[in-house]
């Protein structure tokens, strides 16, 4: 049995192509179980109930991905058994221990931060979403895309490039959008309509606490010997986050000290306008913040005009700055 997940706090692509990779293996004989490291953020609860919704005879994918929780996987996966990573690589974004386990295959987009004992299946593209690499995938050896699998693939596409706007945005991934809105019978005014409400799904904030919202898409770097933490927080209504500024950086801290980072960095993407912020919080973390991105901080905030990419733009620009 292969063990096949994406990253901690999951998006659409972690969600998708963890079920998206399983059915790959599975329709190939080879056994395999997806499982999510996380709930489904509101745009991925959003994705999965508006799939439901169009396919209501499937069953949802919520059903097919148990949870794996990321503190204790033996609880489910027992030392040595063979895993596969998707939308991800780096082990502090996967479960606890990840190198005591079978790396078997590595299904990503973003750079290559780990190294496996054995040889292992590792299939890294420059795309803007893993689902642009799995569909490559299925057409190559002939796996089936159902009008169901295709309109979740297209739903985690067009949430991981911002529907194609975003800087990581490929002709690879226009292709396959093309495709896979053929394969669902979309048109593209209504591919335009459902990344409307998927952003507005994702930006309704109101009821969630700050930790929720640092927590909803964070992830764990390692730029030298220094720890970064990154939450990222896409928005069509960035006003939501301004008028919580106190009471985010103040659990940023608390966030910071929980997960052992050096320094927690709160990106704010204005998906509208293409626009990037970073919410001041931390005197040393400032400077750094200044320096590697040129920019000065107004009333705690840092404007980072053009900056909407963690995976392009804010991940470099961090390294770049540890590499002086």
């Amino acid at each position: 049995m292969h063990h096949v997940f994406g990253h901690t706090s999951p998006d659409t692509d972690a969600f998708v192509s963890a079920f998206a990779f399983a059915h790959w293996l599975n329709a190939q004989g080879i056994s395999a179980q997806a499982y999510r490291l996380g709930e489904p953020n509101l745009e991925t609860a959003f994705v999965l109930a508006r799939w439901f919704g169009c396919y209501p005879n499937d069953e949802l994918p919520a059903k097919l991905l148990p949870y794996l929780d990321p503190n204790r996987p033996t609880d489910i996966v027992e030392r040595g058994d063979k895993v596969a990573l998707t939308d991800h690589n780096e082990p502090a974004q996967s479960i606890k221990g990840l190198t005591e386990f079978d790396i078997r295959y590595v299904i990503d987009h973003h750079k290559l931060g780990l190294t496996t004992p054995t040889p292992a299946y590792v299939r890294i593209h420059p795309v803007g979403c893993t689902c642009t690499i799995l569909y490559e995938m299925f057409t190559q050896k002939g796996v089936d895309i159902t009008a169901s699998m295709a309109w979740l693939m297209l739903c985690a596409i067009i949430s991981d490039t911002l529907n194609l706007s975003s800087p990581t945005t490929t002709d690879d991934d226009r292709l396959v959008v093309q495709k896979l809105c053929e394969l669902c019978q979309m048109s593209v005014a209504d591919k335009g309509r459902l990344a409307d409400e998927m952003f507005s799904a994702k930006s309704d904030v109101s009821h969630l606490s700050a930790r929720d919202i640092l927590l909803m898409d964070y992830k764990s770097y390692e730029f030298g010997a220094t720890r970064w933490g990154i939450a990222g927080i896409e928005t069509v209504a960035p006003s939501q986050i301004f008028a919580r500024i106190d009471e985010l950086t103040a659990t940023a801290k608390l966030i910071q000290a929980e997960k052992g980072v050096d320094y927690l960095m709160i990106a704010v993407v204005d998906i509208k306008e293409q626009m990037g912020y970073a919410l001041a919080h931390d005197p040393a973390q400032n400077a750094i913040i200044s320096k590697a991105f040129g920019a000065n901080c107004d009333d705690k905030v840092f404007a980072l005009a053009g900056v909407v990419s963690r995976k392009k733009q804010i991940v470099p620009a961090l390294e770049r700055y540890y590499q002086l």
